[in-house]
């Protein structure tokens, strides 16, 4: 989970005027095959004061409509809208009580009346998402992260980051909050949403393409105004991953990022903007290990309680292939690194690490696997401990390169173990379609409670299915953990938008 959200109390609502169109696909063919639906994409209109103001209900994370369910967002960044190659498109599955998500939904792309921009080839809207009740009015809101995005006044990818605010009946109606201060600098490249000061606002924070991160202050208005905005790095590092969550249980969101030196790609390292009464920073941590040294960087990260302490832990994956990584016992084929949470803030030196020779995980550790690929955390079997999700994406399955696989992993009370690791792939009996060479299966992974049944369902993607179309799965979660029985297939088609070559759906999941 890549947002903290604390308790808190009713707030009062703006009506939302909305016209949504939810319906139900048509017929899934056992063996995942994709056929399209016609989906009118949710409208995004302007907000409505209400004139009569009601308590709404706490927000609960990740419900975009309020009705108790938690919804998730799949992005194809290098989607084709309207002919557009690479403009990019972003589908919300609303959750419900029977976990089907694909049941209701809606697509968004720039083209959508009301959605600031224009659908551009190179846009990259959906490039990032996060999550968060922005406005503070009880439902969930979309932050979406577009790079790619040109403004004629500053420059060629200056980017942009707008908001699509949650209601009702859904996602409608938009406003910017950032756009890049300069050409290629590449806003929202990456986004975390949480209360860095801990006053029930959610705050959000978003790195560009050139390094730089800016954090934004709560509430935020309907226009997209901010209460504060404050620069957190110069840009002298790359930020390869952003995740928030209260590491130090004093209330106020930590905000975490992945960095390496923009002349040393292979010194990856973490650090830690700790929330105080002022918001994230100013100044960073970087979390050292034993000896001193750097906690070893990754690619991905999410946070979470794998230990069942009540402090958030910070879980990383690092793919192999870095010179570095000959002095790591742990990084052949990737490894998963935790560190624990504490009173004291992250405990670098007891960070542990995971990878495919680990006792208990199947398989064995392969150079070009990348083990870890798209860290997800969450509770899947309501025991209490929140476990994680990680792709395998370069795993060769029955001899076909690159298959990919994807593996969970079991938290306990001693933290992360490879005992009851489970994986999964398209040779795996019960899972809908078939492996192929290349299909990236879990290159990106999403544990979320879809049905309210405290147990975190499996979302993955295959971003090379179909000639790199890409496809999802949703895995149903059990008393014992994630199960192959019941799982289903989908792809851009279902969803309501084009399967178009490239597209790559499922590279990036709203957190």
């Amino acid at each position: 989970m890549t947002s903290f959200r604390p308790t808190r109390g009713p707030v009062l609502a703006a009506a939302v005027t909305a016209v949504l169109s939810l319906a139900a696909p048509p017929a899934l063919a056992a063996g995942g095959a994709d056929r399209p639906a016609a989906v009118p994409p949710g409208a995004a209109p302007t907000a409505q004061a209400n004139p009569k103001p009601k308590p709404k209900p706490q927000t609960k994370p990740d419900d975009f409509d309020g009705d108790g369910y938690r919804d998730i967002a799949v992005a194809a960044p290098s989607g084709t809208v309207n002919g557009v190659v690479r403009a990019g498109h972003v589908s919300v599955l609303y959750g419900s009580k029977s976990g089907a998500p694909y049941q209701r939904r809606q697509l968004f792309h720039q083209d959508l009346p009301g959605v600031p921009g224009g659908a551009e080839t190179g846009d990259g809207f959906g490039e990032a998402l996060a999550t968060g009740d922005l406005d503070r009015d009880g439902y969930t809101d979309l932050i979406v992260g577009t790079p790619g995005e040109d403004i004629g006044s500053i420059g060629p990818e200056a980017g942009t980051v707008v908001v699509i605010w949650g209601g009702r009946k859904g996602l409608a109606g938009s406003a910017t909050l950032m756009v890049g201060p300069g050409p290629h600098l590449g806003a929202g490249k990456h986004l975390a949403v949480g209360d860095f000061d801990g006053d029930g606002d959610h705050d959000l924070a978003t790195a560009e393409g050139g390094g730089a991160v800016v954090a934004l202050s709560g509430p935020f208005g309907r226009d997209g105004s901010r209460s504060g905005r404050a620069h957190l790095e110069n840009g002298t590092y790359f930020i390869t991953g952003l995740a928030t969550g209260d590491i130090d249980r004093d209330g106020r969101a930590d905000l975490v990022g992945l960095r390496h030196h923009t002349d040393e790609p292979d010194s990856r390292h973490l650090v830690v903007w700790k929330g105080g009464p002022r918001g994230a920073g100013p100044g960073h941590r970087v979390i050292t290990g034993t000896n001193g040294l750097n906690v070893p960087g990754g690619d991905n990260l999410d946070m979470g309680d794998v230990n069942g302490d009540r402090f958030a832990d910070i879980v990383m994956g690092r793919r192999d292939g870095y010179d570095s990584d000959l002095d790591l016992p742990r990084a052949k084929g990737g490894m998963v690194t935790v560190v624990p949470g504490s009173a004291q803030g992250a405990q670098g030196t007891k960070a542990t690490q995971l990878n495919q020779d680990s006792p208990g995980i199947p398989g064995a550790a392969v150079h070009g696997d990348y083990f870890g690929s798209g860290i997800s955390v969450a509770d899947i079997d309501g025991d209490g401990y929140e476990d994680v999700s990680a792709g395998i994406v370069g795993k060769d399955v029955d001899g076909l390169d690159g298959a990919g696989a994807v593996v969970t992993l079991r938290g306990s009370a001693k933290g992360l173990t490879g005992a009851g690791a489970r994986l999964f792939s398209q040779s795996t009996p019960g899972v809908p379609g078939a492996s192929e060479r290349f299909d990236r299966f879990g290159a990106n992974t999403r544990l979320l409670d879809l049905d309210g049944d405290r147990r975190a369902e499996l979302i993955t993607a295959a971003t090379g299915e179909n000639e790199r179309a890409g496809a999802l799965w949703v895995f149903r979660a059990t008393r014992t953990g994630i199960t192959a029985s019941g799982s289903v297939t989908f792809g851009n088609g279902t969803l309501g938008a084009v399967a178009a070559p490239g597209s790559e759906l499922g590279r990036t999941f709203g957190r």
